[in-house]
């Protein structure tokens, strides 16, 4: 595996209690028999050659919609749902109550061979409305209802940034609740799984459905009880954890009957989930696309002395290599080449190396994850040092991943840079790519408020067509051009100036950074300029809540990471209108423009007032990592001509987003394509086996 891939390779390795963690702690949860007996209901997942074929009648249904034709009839179908509504909107209660009754037992029936899903579905979203409204005081609009009706035909739909995804998700998850099969709606991150069903458990009690968050931390016993209900609120991770660790529980029996026999043994009887048949993407293109470049792998710690003693022979021995001389970096591709000098010094010193290390290949890729630990890796940015662990970043999210672990010996050569207890290398059980677990999903179906660009992959990875709700209101959210600097000392000088300007004005501010280093970097800018900020990252995720609910009010400055982006409703308040509404100020762009409109997007919610700016340094990440070589010297030139920088730099910011976003789609379908033949080897030696 080369050097990219193994960096961002994830195991789950032994750790605090919970389903991300140690898969000892899972092996004794299995072998618990103090779980409950009740046999579950399983659904088994759709088959893999199902998956990956296309029938005529998908092809049939994307002509229909190029051609409008799904546009056409889902709009009739909102229209009949409004009329409905209104009719029932006059019922008493214990009507009201007798209509959902009725709906919820004919779409039970519906799998058994009833023939009316669409009068069904038509008159089951008009009784949720009825049900939103009463339970939530909140009437769902028709943009609501559109993409409810969407997601229900297994699409994904765009919607513009506070236009209610989370009621128009809920609702489509009664509907799918209803018919007793698993439904699982997939969140960016536990605190968005817990809030969202605590925010729709009125209505969900309303309608007769049970709902529960499966969030890290949870108890085996806790995690059962979860699964048992009929909505599920989870991530992606947690809900492919729990699949792997089921399949490692009863030995990868995939066939229901076989199932239900191993169910019988006393393994057996802690299994997770219920199966895979119904998942409700939100942040669509964030779960879907831009965090499905790595496998998820369970694994079990296995005692290796000999490799940590390595590891840190191999630490000291990097310190007398320099880069340039020795070996070279591409920042792009974390990866890491050895000059002919850094060969012959290498040679040199590998005595210090144990022996069985010093064969050449083995040599140089213990050195290489030595380099990485220290050149590539940098903690507050890819990783946090908490209780003495090393615990790693999500570069999308900003949030910690606790229990997870890189993998090839690159964690425990971070544990050796950083000093702190190295951990035991770790051997695989089970593993599986996500856009392969997804796939395994029988009605796949999620909103966004960004899927441009991804559109096209979103049809050939798994089949979804994208529909585009039209705004409820139009935005009021004013982009200003960015402001561009030539060097980050210039960059940080004019963001503190900005947000000390807006403040005096009284204005809320929430600046967005892509690291945890330059969120607590500015924060200390800030104070030395007097101004309080209040900092939202991984090391302040308790307050997450507090931070968010208080970042729209007068005067209120808010340094966040990714953590303040998707999902985040910021509640502006109303004397914030006079002053132009919240303004969000971003401090670099992302790889991907999605993510800086997900940014953006906390600002001008439902047609407010929002101001929304980025700035721009030519030493930036970005530029940095995914500008052609050959523009090297441009960007010399940019950095001594403000006009011309002006006037280049949203072409360099764009040429560069593409470049990353190129290369992160050829890592997904490498990916793809290794863990096919991964799929075909296991298989193959299981058939030797037999």
């Amino acid at each position: 595996m080369d050097q990219g891939a193994a960096a961002t390779s994830v195991f789950v390795r032994a750790g605090p209690a919970g389903v991300v963690s140690a898969v000892a702690e899972t092996l004794s949860f299995v072998n618990d028999s103090s779980m409950s007996n009740k046999p579950f209901c399983w659904t088994p997942p759709r088959s893999q050659k199902a998956a990956q074929s296309v029938r005529w009648s998908d092809w049939l249904r994307r002509s229909e919609h190029l051609a409008g034709g799904i546009q056409r009839r889902l709009q009739c179908e909102a229209t009949e749902v409004e009329v409905i509504r209104e009719s029932w909107q006059s019922l008493d209660d214990e009507a009201l109550d007798a209509q959902l009754t009725r709906l919820r037992i004919a779409l039970r029936l519906e799998r058994q061979g009833i023939d009316r899903l669409r009068r069904l579905r038509i008159e089951a979203l008009a009784a949720v409305s009825v049900a939103a409204q009463r339970t939530l005081e909140r009437l769902p609009y028709r943009a609501q209802v559109l993409a409810a009706l969407a997601m229900h035909e297994g699409m994904v739909v765009q919607m513009a940034p506070g236009e209610g995804k989370t009621l128009a998700v809920a609702m489509v998850a009664v509907l799918r609740g209803w018919r007793g099969l698993p439904c699982h709606i997939i969140t960016s991150n536990d605190y968005l799984a817990q809030r969202d069903v605590e925010l729709m458990r009125p209505m969900f009690e309303r309608c007769g459905v049970r709902a529960a968050a499966a969030v890290h931390g949870l108890s085996p016993e806790q995690l059962r009880a979860a699964y048992e209900t009929d909505i599920v609120y989870a991530t992606s991770k947690q809900l492919l954890a729990d699949h792997l660790f089921d399949q490692i529980a009863l030995g990868g029996a995939m066939h229901s009957g076989r199932r239900r026999i191993r169910e019988l043994k006393p393994d057996g009887k802690n299994v997770r989930s219920r199966g895979l048949h119904t998942a409700i993407v939100d942040e669509a293109d964030s779960v879907l696309i831009d965090e499905a470049n790595t496998p998820l792998i369970i694994s079990a710690p296995e005692s290796n002395k000999l490799l940590i003693q390595a590891v840190l022979a191999a630490r000291d021995l990097v310190e007398q290599l320099l880069p340039q001389r020795d070996y070279r970096v591409d920042p792009q591709f974390r990866d890491i080449t050895f000059t002919d000098e850094g060969h012959e010094r290498i040679e040199e010193m590998v005595h210090s190396l144990p022996a069985i290390w010093q064969a050449p290949q083995r040599r140089d890729d213990l050195i290489r994850q030595a380099l990485s630990a220290r050149d590539l890796f940098l903690r507050d940015r890819h990783y946090i040092v908490r209780d003495g662990e090393i615990q790693i970043l999500d570069e999308h999210t900003g949030r910690v991943m606790p229990g997870r672990s890189w993998s090839y010996g690159l964690h425990q050569a971070i544990e050796a840079r950083e000093g702190v207890k190295i951990t035991s290398p770790s051997k695989t059980l089970a593993r599986m790519g996500f856009q392969e677990f997804f796939c395994q999903y029988h009605h796949l179906s999620g909103a966004s408020g960004t899927l441009q660009g991804v559109r096209s992959e979103m049809w050939q990875t798994y089949g979804l067509l994208t529909f585009v709700v039209p705004p409820r209101l139009p935005s009021q959210l004013q982009v200003v051009s960015p402001q561009h600097f030539a060097d980050s000392h210039s960059k940080w000088q004019a963001i503190v100036a900005t947000v000390e300007r807006l403040h005096r004005q009284r204005v809320p501010v929430l600046v967005g950074t892509r690291r945890l280093s330059d969120s607590e970097m500015l924060e200390r800018l800030l104070a030395e300029r007097g101004l309080a900020c209040h900092v939202l990252n991984a090391k302040q995720h308790a307050r997450e809540a507090e931070i968010v609910a208080a970042a729209g009010q007068l005067g209120r400055i808010t340094v966040a990471t990714n953590m303040a982006g998707r999902g985040t409703d910021i509640l502006v308040a109303s004397e914030v209108a006079d002053t132009g509404g919240l303004h969000v100020l971003m401090v670099e762009p992302h790889d991907s423009i999605r993510v800086d409109w997900q940014l953006f997007g906390r600002a001008g919610r439902q047609g407010q007032n929002g101001h929304a700016q980025a700035f721009v340094a030519l030493d930036d990440d970005l530029l940095g990592r995914y500008l052609p070589f050959w523009l090297a010297p441009v960007r010399g030139l940019l950095s001594r001509s403000q006009h011309w920088r002006g006037q280049l730099i949203s072409i360099l910011i764009g040429l560069a987003q593409r470049n990353a976003q190129r290369s992160a789609f050829q890592q997904r379908r490498l990916l793809q394509q290794r863990e096919q033949q991964i799929r075909k080897q296991l298989a193959f030696s299981k058939d030797a086996a037999g």
